[in-house]
C-alpha cells in the first residue's frame, strides 16, 4: 500500500484481496461467486485502519457497484478529505465501486 499527497489532500492506494477459497462465496452465488457489497465496504474501512487513519465510520454515502465483482485481487484508492474518505475500487482501468465514508 502507498500514500501520496497531491496538492492539499492525501491519497492512499493499494490492493484488496477477496479470497476465492473463502466459504462465503459458495452460496453467494453458487456457480457464479460474487463479493457481497458489505464485504467491499468493510474492506475499505479495514484499509483505512491499516493506513493509520483515525477516521471513525459514522455514515456511508453513495456506494455504487457498477458490476458484480468476482472474488480476487483489486486495486483501490482512498482520497482523504476533512470530513470524508472517497473510496474507489478498480478492475483494470475501469472503476467498479465508488463511495464515501463520512465522519
Amino acid at each position: 500500500m502507498t500514500s501520496t499527497s497531491p496538492g492539499n489532500k492525501d491519497v492512499f492506494a493499494g490492493t484488496i484481496f477477496f479470497d476465492p477459497a473463502d466459504g462465503i462465496y459458495a452460496d453467494h452465488f453458487p456457480g457464479n461467486p460474487v463479493v457481497p457489497g458489505s464485504l467491499i465496504v468493510h474492506a475499505f474501512i479495514e484499509a483505512a485502519e491499516r493506513f493509520g487513519l483515525d477516521f471513525p465510520c459514522r455514515q456511508l454515502e453513495n456506494f455504487g457497484f457498477r458490476e458484480f465483482l468476482a472474488p480476487g485481487e483489486y486495486p483501490f484508492s482512498m482520497e482523504v478529505l476533512a470530513d470524508r474518505i472517497v473510496c474507489r475500487l478498480y478492475e483494470g482501468s475501469k472503476t467498479m465501486v465508488t463511495g464515501t465514508i463520512k465522519k
